[in-house]
């Protein structure tokens, strides 16, 4: 086991152990807030024709040379609709948006620069073979357009549908155990007793597990004793794909998952040099992947988003651009200083605003790790390095949580 490690090293020693990837097609309903297992090829040309990009006139350019022309209207292309006539010299067609452009004709004129009487149309404004979107000009049978790896949003999905997919493949969606410990916690709305708090960490590291791609689970709250806590683990280990325990990490005589895990589990890692968030642990139960989280809620948030999201997404094989993210690395303009952490990364709260000269980062609320309102007050993490301050005015990297 190594102790106190960076963060870097903390990912690279967590991603010796893996989820297993597993794969499974499933319907476009299904896909939403998937990960793409594989590059889906193009099954249909888009645009499948030559069409019009709006309501008009589908003509030969060389006949609308002179403003005022005259053409003979000769049917309709609608869309969806029947096969349109083909376009003779002389000649106009109606179109319609997303209409085929009919056989013979170059060129469209918007509905707005002409004016029809009976079967005459005049053309009052330009033809402009610009105007038609050509066949296959987006997307061509055989080619790809989505990388493995992609987070399906609703641009991916309609996308997925243009491209002539029904159904896609996807990673199957790991499952994580989410098991908070401790005397002191209560479901929430429950009546306090003293020295009692609402156990709330469990309910926003599941939405970070959705959206990072992953299943959450979440079990009942595991009091202090060593024998409860065992037989959860057990539970979750034969149950999930991982486990993501809350409290108990530190060194105190009822840090109850840490002793667990050094006598009868398998530990990669104890300590990580950041603050907030430094006692997390990592290692196997039974074989099953566990995250140790710190109980602090702000700490939980920020383990998390630093080591287990990186984690997950390489389980996922997510692509680094595309794949699933809770934050953006960004570089920020301080309006006040920020001291940082000795031996450690600080990774501070801040708020980030975009502005017309860049982005700007401040503080807004006390920084205690047991402040969860402080994750909501701001929107951002410093990255300032070991024993580094910052002064108000420094440029310095940053995240930006989504």
């Amino acid at each position: 086991m190594e102790t106190s490690v960076t963060l870097q090293r903390a990912v690279e020693l967590a991603c010796l152990e893996t989820t297993g990837r597993r794969t499974e097609t499933v319907q476009l309903d299904d896909a939403a807030g998937r990960v793409l297992a594989k590059k889906p090829c193009i099954k249909v040309d888009d645009p499948r024709f030559d069409n019009s990009p709006m309501d008009g006139w589908a003509v030969r350019a060389a006949d609308c040379e002179a403003e005022g022309t005259t053409l003979s209207v000769i049917g309709t292309s609608k869309a969806g609709g029947e096969a349109p006539p083909e376009v003779s010299s002389g000649e106009a067609c109606r179109i319609m948006t997303g209409a085929p452009v009919p056989e013979g004709a170059d060129a469209i004129v918007m509905v707005e620069d002409s004016k029809e009487v009976g079967n005459i149309v005049r053309i009052l404004g330009p033809a402009r073979p610009g105007y038609i979107r050509k066949r296959a000009e987006n997307l061509r049978v055989g080619q790809e357009a989505l990388e493995k790896g992609t987070h399906l949003g609703p641009a991916e999905l309609s996308l997925a549908a243009t491209m002539g997919h029904g159904e896609i493949e996807v990673v199957v969606r790991p499952k994580v155990a989410i098991i908070s410990t401790g005397d002191e916690l209560v479901p929430p709305g429950a009546e306090l007793s003293d020295g009692q708090i609402h156990e709330s960490n469990s309910f926003g590291v599941a939405v970070l597990i959705e959206r990072m791609g992953g299943q959450a689970v979440r079990y009942d709250v595991v009091h202090d004793t060593i024998d409860g806590l065992r037989a959860t683990l057990d539970s979750a280990a034969s149950e999930c794909d991982a486990i993501l325990t809350s409290g108990g990490v530190s060194m105190g005589d009822w840090d109850l998952v840490r002793r667990l895990m050094e006598e009868e589990g398998k530990l990669a890692f104890w300590r990580v040099l950041i603050r907030p968030g430094g006692p997390p642990l990592f290692g196997t139960w039974k074989g099953t992947p566990l995250f140790g989280l710190p109980g602090n809620p702000v700490s939980s948030h920020v383990v998390f988003i630093s080591l287990v999201a990186p984690w997950l997404s390489h389980c996922m094989e997510a692509h680094p651009e595309n794949g699933p993210t809770l934050t953006d690395r960004v570089r920020v303009k301080l309006t006040e200083g920020i001291k940082g952490a000795p031996k450690k990364l600080c990774m501070r709260r801040i708020r980030i605003e975009a502005g017309e000269e860049g982005m700007t980062a401040s503080v807004h609320t006390h920084q205690g790790s047991g402040n969860i309102h402080s994750m909501v007050a701001h929107n951002g993490l410093t990255l300032l390095p070991p024993d580094t301050d910052a002064e108000a005015g420094d440029i310095i990297d940053a995240l930006w949580c989504r």
